[in-house]
């Protein structure tokens, strides 16, 4: 049956006399969504840091992400000083000054970050509201319609411990992981996300990280964790190891050549960022460079 513009609108006027909403919009179906960047502090790339934060910014608004995801080394070379360092001023609040960016960012701490005073970059959560990072490891949830989300912030650094700048760092390793598996084991959550620095898998300048393959890799997936995210290798990469996705991104200022991982699904050493947005069941990650343009994107499904 053929209808016209005037039998919609009726239809619509009617709904609406009923109490019933229109369902073309219905309120709370719109996905979770938010961006994830990495190794994005330093003010020395100033030119490529904007150019990845304006298409954050465009990308942020088309899909109204609820907040960010920072995997670390959020300030070259040595970290920040104080609350009072520059930095805050050069690599964060003059670069991410987009509408859409001014939401929650939910931050870790990377390698560059411990060469300087990472007891600052937890204080400032104080001074900005838009930057959060309660603890060197911290949890937070999210509602999403039918479902929800549980995110698991961890300072890797903490873990690896391949180095002798991750041996001095690592006093009390075991103490995260129990807090982690604990916490996994907790969570009713649907989606279950967990954030850190290093990469457990890479096709990057660093690579593999057999601490990380044998400390983390099997509380990921035993207890049915969706995604990694990450950071340190400066590249785009989503790889898949058992019913886990591990997704590196940190080329958000600065970038290296990098290679095909064994597990790869996707791999640019280009600069950008990752867009993720979860319903209820499934959902898209999905990465963009710093014009805004689709690299890659996949489903989700758990």
């Amino acid at each position: 049956m053929h209808h016209t513009r005037r039998d919609f609108l009726e239809g619509i006027l009617a709904s609406l006399a009923l109490g019933v909403a229109a369902p073309a919009s219905a309120a709370g179906s719109a996905p979770l969504s938010f961006l994830v960047i990495g190794d994005w502090g330093d003010a020395g790339s100033r030119e490529t840091a904007s150019d990845v934060a304006t298409a954050m910014g465009k990308i942020g608004e088309k899909h109204a992400v609820s907040f960010v995801v920072s995997t670390g080394d959020n300030f070259y070379e040595r970290g920040v000083s104080s609350v009072t360092d520059p930095l805050w001023q050069k690599a964060f609040e003059d670069i991410y000054t987009a509408p859409a960016l001014q939401v929650p960012w939910y931050v870790v701490l990377g390698n560059h970050d411990y060469s300087g005073n990472t007891d600052a970059q937890l204080a400032y959560t104080r001074k900005n509201k838009r930057w959060t990072m309660p603890a060197r490891y911290y949890k937070i949830s999210k509602a999403l319609p039918g479902s929800a989300a549980d995110f698991f912030f961890l300072d890797t650094q903490h873990l690896k411990r391949d180095d002798w700048f991750g041996r001095l760092f690592s006093e009390k390793p075991d103490e995260q992981l129990t807090w982690l598996e604990a916490e996994l084991a907790a969570s009713t959550a649907r989606w279950k996300i967990v954030v850190g620095h290093h990469p457990v898998f890479s096709g990057g300048e660093h690579g593999d990280n057999d601490e990380m393959i044998r400390k983390l890799k099997p509380l990921l997936d035993r207890y049915g964790v969706a995604m990694y995210l990450c950071g340190h290798d400066h590249d785009l990469e989503a790889l898949q190891s058992e019913m886990v996705a591990y997704f590196v991104s940190g080329s958000g200022s600065r970038t290296r050549p990098m290679r095909w991982h064994e597990k790869s699904l996707f791999a640019s050493p280009g600069p950008g960022f990752l867009l993720v947005e979860l319903k209820a069941k499934d959902g898209t990650a999905s990465f963009f460079d710093d014009k805004a343009a689709l690299l890659y994107s996949r489903d989700l499904g758990i």
